[in-house]
């Protein structure tokens, strides 16, 4: 019959399929889901499989260790701890003669002095002290070896010092001061000897090295003075010499010349001429001007002041004897002619005073005159002066700064003399160096134990090489392990090369029920692989048969596009399927439930994969597939998906997203670890859940059980 008006194809009539509601596959099953293994165990089910290289590694480098330590000859090593301190430069002023003042504070001065331990001239100088040669030379042993080296006695040579290079160590602590000088030798003696012997030489150079540039700056600052001297000399003549040939007069205090000593005092006389001219004026101006009588001169005058009151006593008596007698009276007459005498001589004396305040004001302002004309000829005279000052002011000024200069240095020649012959330094030995009473190497304990490990390391590098030689999957348990995922089920090779699939899958069922049980179970299943030709579909095949014995209705959906098996398998036509309801338009919710599955058997349908077309591939990224999924979902109570290789094509990375998880078939001895990882990475990057793995091919004749479980029978 027709099953679609627009369809041409009519695929063979199938069994009436009653839609239902499915039924979650495990809702009576008690969930059991143990937890996924660690890679610590696998490791060490690594190691176990391979000790014995791991161990014989271990043996064979402790004991090449052990035999390589015997005949070395013990070394003894001493220490001897100096202290780098600053030096006090204010101490007499050193900071302002010594020109190294400052190096003492600078961040590489102490590596600095660790290197000049290490110079040539300070270890030769130690191993004179210390007698290096000679006791050295004394060890047959060494003379034997190295007969090169102390052949001749006499200097220390440069072999020897090569030798002593071997033996010595300067360290430095930053950010600390202090330098440890570390020695080895075959003499414990020797050691401690040398490493002191170098302290001490670097001590004493250092305090000869402050004393010599001591004297040098005393040197080099008395050659800097005498020639100041004689400059200062030759300024002080020239100096002399301007001022005797330009006739110029200088005060010894150095505050001018005699013409600007004379300009100040007439400047001050000028100016209290000025001030006297105006008083005198203007004491002359009211005189004239005003009452005589009430001048303040007139009226400070004694003589003049008994004169008015004698005046005043004889007009009171005149005035009595006018109202008693006549002005023709002689007591009258002589008493008016008393008044008069005493007024002309009153007015004579005011007149006099009045005279002398005129005279007074034309003395002040002649001296004023004078002044000024005395004051713009001096004026003249500094002028004149200020113009062979400005040479003055030079030499004067030369010979200020020699003499200050001269002054200076004599006193730092002083000082320098006084903190040359303190001889200090700025070293300080905290520990000195003791005979060791052991030896520090070889340690046979320490470089056994330690060629042991380095065995040990190395056999289980060997022991990883080897197993990455051998990286197949083999055995159950190990793609458990590599995929971090449950091992659902192993299919054992039995009779050759015929693996026993059914009742392998049978006991994998439980396994699989058990998914999430507690939510149900998955419903749509991925069965994929990491490559070609690992069984994948035979499993699929296989697990459903068996599911449609327990599970209601299965589905298995064909979606290898690209080597399509399930309908040769079944029996049934491939002439419509997958690819032709993907390539069609008509909505996914209209077909009938005949065009979506065709019935194998009780409770089993098969989708196929249809007709391939150019864009097969590309069908599985278009939203027609979702939602055949989800309308499968509702139809059927497991669907299984047969889809390419995982690591070959991206149908099965695709379609993992859309199902409720994926079951990767491992082939035994022919499955890599490598490809199983990135399978279980892919998966994992793209949000796509893992099931589990199947273990397809095992070949049990390794194994103390055979594949129904009974022990074998023992030889």
């Amino acid at each position: 019959m027709e099953l679609l008006p627009h369809l041409q194809v009519v695929p063979p009539e199938p069994k009436a399929l009653v839609p239902r509601t499915p039924e979650p596959l495990s809702a009576s099953l008690p969930a059991a889901a143990p937890p996924p293994p660690s890679g610590i165990a696998d490791f060490w089910h690594l190691i176990w499989n391979r000790k014995w290289t791991v161990l014989s590694a271990a043996f064979l480098c402790g004991l090449a260790a052990f035999l390589l330590t015997l005949p070395q000859t013990p070394v003894y090593q001493a220490q001897t701890s100096l202290e780098i301190q600053g030096v006090n430069d204010n101490f007499l002023h050193m900071s302002d003669v010594s020109p190294n003042a400052d190096l003492y504070s600078t961040e590489g001065y102490v590596q600095t002095q660790a290197d000049v331990l290490e110079s040539k001239l300070l270890v030769r100088r130690a191993a004179e002290k210390a007698k290096f040669k000679e006791r050295f030379h004394s060890d047959s042993l060494l003379s034997r070896l190295m007969p090169t080296v102390f052949a001749s006695s006499g200097n220390i040579g440069e072999s020897t010092l090569k030798e002593i290079y071997k033996r010595l160590k300067v360290r430095t602590a930053p950010p600390t001061r202090l330098i440890r000088i570390v020695f080895d030798a075959p003499d414990p003696r020797l050691a401690a000897d040398f490493a002191n012997a170098l302290a001490t030489e670097y001590v004493n150079q250092a305090m000869e090295a402050r004393f010599a540039d001591g004297q040098n700056t005393i040197e080099l600052l008395s050659r800097q003075m005498e020639d100041l001297k004689v400059r200062l000399r030759e300024d002080e003549e020239r100096l002399q010499n301007y001022t005797r040939s330009e006739g110029l007069t200088y005060l010894a205090d150095s505050k001018g010349s005699v013409a600007e000593e004379r300009l100040r005092q007439l400047e001050t006389e000028y100016s209290k001429a000025q001030t006297d001219r105006i008083t005198r004026e203007s004491e002359y101006q009211v005189a004239i001007a005003g009452d005589k009588a009430a001048l303040p001169r007139v009226q400070d005058s004694q003589r003049l002041a008994e004169t008015q009151k004698t005046l005043s006593a004889l007009r009171g008596q005149l005035a009595e004897l006018s109202r008693a007698l006549t002005p023709q009276h002689y007591k009258v007459q002589r008493l008016q002619a008393e008044i008069h005498e005493l007024e002309s001589e009153l007015a004579s004396g005011q007149g006099a005073i009045v005279g002398r305040i005129r005279n007074e004001d034309n003395e002040a302002s002649l001296r004023e005159k004078m002044l000024a004309e005395a004051y713009q000829e001096q004026k003249q005279v500094v002028a004149d002066e200020a113009q062979k000052g400005v040479q003055y002011d030079l030499l004067r000024h030369e010979v200020e700064t020699d003499r200050t200069l001269y002054d200076s240095m004599l006193q730092k020649v002083r000082e320098a003399g006084i903190a040359s012959a303190v001889r200090t330094s700025n070293v300080r030995v905290i520990d000195v160096a003791e005979p060791p009473a052991r030896p520090y190497k070889p340690d046979i304990i320490l470089n056994s134990a330690l060629g042991g490990l380095s065995g040990l390391l190395l056999g289980v590098m060997f022991a990883c090489a080897g197993e990455k030689h051998d990286r197949l999957v083999r055995r159950p348990g190990e793609a458990r392990i590599l995929a971090n995922a449950r091992e659902l089920g192993v299919v054992p090779m039995l009779r050759g090369a015929t693996p026993d699939v059914s009742d392998s899958v049978r006991s994998m069922l439980p396994s699989l029920i058990f998914l999430g049980a507690a939510k149900g179970g998955p419903r749509m299943i991925v069965v994929s692989s990491a490559a070609a030709n690992e069984g994948k579909t035979t499993i699929l095949r296989n697990l459903g048969d068996t599911l449609a014995e327990v599970a209601g209705r299965v589905l298995i959906v064909d979606a290898d596009v690209h080597r399509p098996r399930l309908d040769a398998l079944y029996g049934i036509s491939n002439f419509w399927g997958l690819n032709n309801i993907l390539c069609d338009t008509y909505p996914i919710e209209d077909y009938p439930v005949e065009a979506l599955a065709v019935e194998t058997s009780n409770g089993l349908f098969v989708l196929p994969s249809g007709q391939r077309t150019d864009n097969s591939a590309e069908l599985i990224y278009s939203e027609r597939l979702a939602r055949l999924l989800k309308r499968l979902r509702r139809e059927f109570d497991i669907i299984l998906i047969d889809t390419p290789p995982l690591l070959e094509t991206p149908e099965a990375r695709v379609i993992g997203r859309l199902a409720d998880g994926v079951i990767l078939v491992v082939r035994s001895g022919q499955t890599s670890a490598e490809a199983l990882g990135a399978c279980t990475s892919h998966l994992q990057d793209d949000g796509a859940v893992l099931l589990g793995t199947v273990l397809n091919g095992w070949s049990s004749k390794n194994s103390p059980y055979n594949y129904r479980g009974r022990r074998k029978a023992s030889a």
